[in-house]
């Protein structure tokens, strides 16, 4: 079966999953609602939120901090950007969107998905993750299409997928060679890191944060800012939610002091690389 197909297959299977589970009146996303307002004025209900892999740890973090100040229960489910992006359009349903890179929100408002401005929280920077004492001496992007060089390059419909191949044409990178090198093509960033940890690849393009995560297991080859396609990590609230006032809150607690503090502390970069 061709690859877009298999994506496809693999979309609508995740798509319908999605929306029995919100046919059922469980956890799904119409549990959102549910007033937005609380005694005194507060915010209550419960927000549903789609993100992106690549911040699963702070925005966790993040969920529950958030539930313990205000009381408003944060549902997460997470994938890569294109498959949360398809999920969102098909179901209609759901209140903040937490893609890898602002360009799928730029795909989302063109769909009329999104209510309002997004907020940046965070910066995903690319970088060359390498097994573990680097035993193949890679130096720089230029070595990724070295004859014998096994990849572990993320699937396109994930952030970091898109913004490699822009990374490959803004260094004018033999695309053709590089991609004879690959061996995998993960869904998400973290699956992508794993293939060098497990000695399957010999390299990997994944964010800076995913690299820090597994720096007791492999090693880290920085990509030059003036060479590297940085990526921007925001919020966005949906024109489906049903609980407005707890997902606009929501967004701005994950750009807030308190959430650049949770974020930094987990190794990920809240200041715009220069």
């Amino acid at each position: 079966m061709p690859k877009s197909a298999r994506l496809s297959a693999g979309a609508a299977v995740c798509a319908a999953l999605f929306l029995a589970a919100a046919g059922c009146g469980g956890d799904g996303p119409p549990a959102a609602g549910g007033g937005a307002k609380g005694p005194g004025g507060g915010l209550s209900g419960r927000i549903f939120v789609y993100c992106a892999a690549g911040v699963k740890e702070p925005v966790s973090a993040l969920a529950e901090s958030f539930k313990k100040e205000t009381g408003v229960e944060v549902e997460l489910t997470f994938a890569n950007s294109g498959q949360l992006l398809g999920q969102a359009e098909m179901t209609r349903t759901g209140d903040v969107y937490i893609p890898g890179d602002t360009g799928f929100i730029d795909q989302a408002r063109t769909k009329g998905l999104v209510a309002g401005e997004p907020r940046d929280f965070c910066w995903f920077v690319p970088t060359i993750l390498v097994q573990k004492g680097n035993p193949k001496g890679i130096k720089g992007l230029g070595d990724l299409s070295a004859p014998g060089m096994r990849l572990a390059l993320a699937d396109d419909t994930a952030a970091i997928g898109k913004l490699q191949t822009r990374i490959f044409a803004k260094n004018a990178l033999d695309v053709t060679a590089i991609k004879k090198n690959v061996v995998a093509s993960p869904a998400t960033v973290t699956d992508t890191a794993l293939t060098v940890k497990m000695k399957t690849a010999d390299a990997a393009i994944v964010w800076d944060s995913t690299a820090a995560m597994f720096a007791g297991d492999a090693g880290i080859v920085r990509i030059p800012v003036e060479k590297n396609v940085i990526g921007i990590v925001a919020s966005a609230v949906l024109a489906s939610s049903r609980n407005r006032p707890a997902a606009e809150a929501f967004a701005d607690y994950l750009a807030s002091a308190r959430g650049r503090e949770v974020l930094r502390a987990k190794g990920f970069t809240v200041e715009a690389p220069k």
